[in-house]
């Protein structure tokens, strides 16, 4: 409410994110976002609500049994918590091991990472007093003293060269896990076995009284997640994979991300990554949202988005991928481009680009599998949301004839699916609609031709950087 400290934080946070997004790029973009910014601010009705007691307990039974089997006991995975920490509010640390503490699923441990705070040139270890006081009661704790602070990066790699586990579960110093969290994990993990497991998340404020920014994830979508690392919190990596990969401290700040990309890479482009790469559609994962931390203000930690960049741009090189990635207008969003997208990317068979009317509101161009367009009747200049997810690169279903480019060797397609030759559209040429259909044909046979694409092995990628008017 007006006048609450965290109405006071949030309202100085959002002065200073447009105050800097003016000086990126420029007043009148600024005031589009602002003004953005605040109808989804309105028009966000989102309160946390935790899992019953009821199905909690019935978490806590399902551990207990397969626990107690001797056989089924080995079933369960042994999830290592890294978290490295430094110099943490005390009661923000506090509160993380206590989430973790609380969970439903019991084979855990907890790997506390303490870097020293130099103080008078000698080492000094704040928080270890507080994890003796857990750890002399909970054995799970595990206290791992660094002797200097090397970084974000070499600091979890410590962590991780400590753990034991099966499945290795990143964790902030200042955060909280949702109570199911880890027995949803080790759900998944006993089921498909995947390398990575990512949650849907949310924020909390400094005191963890209110929910917000609940952040809604897709299912891996590999050109979104080149735009962007919206997979983020609670990622948990299975054990082969994060000690194959490790943390590059040449990239702290986007650790994360460089180390996601890698641990991704290898099946990113085949169609198994669906099973490889699961996401748990629940909140699990709460980021405390105060001045100093990236959740609160973003612009405190500029220096992590040119990592990200430089992640991304190392990813692709390795790959094998010639491309160029940029800064979008949004801090952390980022776009490929390819200088021959379909030399460059052997999995793409079709891209397409924006459909706006005159007034710039968007028509179409992206359109689901039941027909329904995404982003429909969005506003010229803004984002798509708290996510920007509209004018982010990602795979999608179908996309607009009057607005594509596709492989070579789909023309024949095209031609049997349209019942005209293959005509290029995405630079702005007009084809001759009436020819197709009326406007709900048209449509439907975007979606055919997308289907047939991606029946043939094909990606479908929605390209928002082109656009058509009409």
């Amino acid at each position: 409410m007006p006048g609450s400290p965290f109405f006071l934080s949030d309202m100085i946070n959002n002065i200073k994110k447009t105050i800097s997004y003016a000086r990126r790029n420029g007043v009148s973009n600024a005031v589009v976002a602002a003004v953005e910014r605040l109808r989804n601010q309105r028009e966000e009705n989102y309160t946390y609500s935790e899992p019953s007691e009821e199905e909690l307990e019935k978490q806590r039974k399902w551990y207990r049994a397969l626990l107690n089997n001797a056989e089924k006991s080995r079933m369960l995975p042994f999830i290592s918590i890294l978290v490295p920490c430094y110099n943490t509010n005390r009661e923000y640390f506090k509160a993380m091991i206590e989430s973790v503490q609380s969970q439903t699923y019991g084979k855990w441990e907890l790997i506390l990472a303490e870097a020293p705070v130099i103080s008078r040139g000698k080492p000094n270890y704040p928080l270890t007093e507080i994890i003796n006081q857990y750890s002399a009661i909970d054995g799970r704790i595990r206290h791992v003293r660094l002797k200097s602070n090397a970084g974000i990066s070499e600091n979890t790699n410590a962590a991780l060269d400590a753990s034991r586990g099966d499945y290795m579960a990143l964790l902030d110093h200042d955060d909280v896990l949702t109570k199911d969290a880890l027995c949803e994990v080790a759900i998944v993990a006993i089921k498909n076995y995947p390398r990575m497991i990512y949650s849907d998340e949310d924020k909390c404020n400094a005191d963890g009284s209110k929910f917000f920014d609940y952040h809604r994830k897709k299912k891996f979508n590999p050109d979104l997640f080149m735009s962007n690392n919206y997979i983020c919190h609670f990622t948990t990596i299975r054990s082969d994979v994060i000690h194959t990969c490790r943390f590059r401290s040449e990239y702290d700040g986007a650790q994360d991300y460089d180390l996601f990309l890698r641990a991704v890479g290898r099946i990113m482009w085949s169609s198994d990554y669906e099973k490889q790469i699961v996401h748990i559609p629940k909140v699990l994962y709460h980021w405390r949202s105060h001045d100093g931390s990236t959740s609160g203000n973003p612009q405190s930690k500029m220096y992590a988005y040119d990592a990200g960049l430089r992640a991304l741009q190392d990813f692709l090189d390795v790959s094998g991928i010639p491309a160029k990635v940029s800064h979008l207008k949004h801090v952390g969003f980022y776009r490929v481009n390819y200088d021959d997208i379909f030399e460059s990317r052997k999995d793409i068979g079709v891209i397409g680009g924006r459909i706006a009317d005159k007034n710039g509101r968007l028509i179409g161009g992206n359109y689901r599998a039941d027909g329904k367009i995404r982003f429909k009747d969005l506003p010229k200049g803004f984002s798509g949301g708290l996510q920007h997810l509209a004018v982010l690169e990602q795979d999608t279903d179908a996309v607009d004839i009057r607005c594509m480019k596709i492989r070579p060797d789909l023309q024949g397609l095209y031609k049997e699916i349209f019942g005209i030759s293959y005509v290029e559209t995405l630079d702005g040429v007009s084809i001759n609609i009436s020819k197709i259909g009326s406007d709900e044909e048209v449509r439907d046979k975007c979606i055919r031709f997308g289907q047939a694409v991606r029946q043939l092995g094909y990606k479908v990628l929605w390209d928002p950087g082109y656009e058509t008017t009409i």
